[in-house]
């Protein structure tokens, strides 16, 4: 089996300016992504970037540039699985051949290469055509309200049955958004991952932090500095 990562990053943002090359732990956001998969056991790797700024970090970690993200997909509105597709019609006119794509979005820096292998791992013994990293809830779903004219509610009906959470009857967990592994007949479909035939790898809560804001940005570059990475 042959697997390749691919690490989207355009350039444009909306929560945090230009956040692809924000400065967390020291470093670009997206330096972090581009060191866990150089050290991880995948030997091609790709950016998709319609920036020169993010090219220039990916060659200090010979991350293959070549690709160039056209406009059409590098929209605020440009969905993750259309540029994927884009880019798999790219590595076809290359005749570049893989059976897997390994996802990395740059907004989980605390995702290592040991995560990368061993969810790498996990989808070969499987056997299955799709994977992505899950974690436990931070907080479970029967402890969350909805506010409408200063009147609340729960947001599932079944939570009027519990008041500890040692009682909850469902253990729940969320895409965390750092690893997604795809199967190349599910890319040429234009589709990241089925509910058929797909897997998960389990990460802890403290490596599942996305940054999708500023107050995300400072939790992770006060961690990130305390591991001294």
């Amino acid at each position: 089996m042959k697997f390749i990562s691919v690490i989207p990053a355009r350039s444009g943002s909306k929560g945090i300016k230009n956040k692809n090359i924000f400065k967390v732990g020291n470093k670009p956001l997206i330096e972090h992504t581009f060191r866990a998969a150089k050290k991880s056991k995948i030997n091609q790797n790709f950016v998709l970037t319609d920036s020169k700024t993010i090219k220039s970090i990916a060659n200090k970690f010979k991350i293959n540039t070549e690709y160039k993200r056209p406009k059409k997909v590098s929209k605020n509105t440009s969905s993750l699985t259309d540029t994927l597709h884009d880019f798999h019609l790219w590595l076809e006119k290359k005749k570049i051949y893989y059976d897997f794509m390994v996802i990395l979005q740059p907004t989980s820096p605390l995702r290592d290469y040991r995560d990368i292998n061993n969810s790498i791992k996990i989808i070969k013994n499987s056997k299955s055509n799709s994977l992505f990293s899950i974690s436990k809830s931070l907080e479970h779903p029967y402890e969350t309200i909805i506010i409408k004219k200063n009147k609340w509610n729960f947001v599932l009906k079944n939570s009027k049955k519990f008041y500890r959470r040692q009682d909850f009857d469902i253990d729940t967990y969320f895409i965390n958004g750092a690893i997604y592994i795809s199967n190349r007949n599910l890319i040429r479909s234009k589709k990241t991952f089925t509910r058929v035939n797909h897997c998960f790898y389990e990460m802890p809560k403290n490596k599942s932090l996305e940054i999708n804001d500023k107050e995300e940005a400072f939790i992770i570059d006060c961690i990130l500095k305390r591991k001294k990475i």
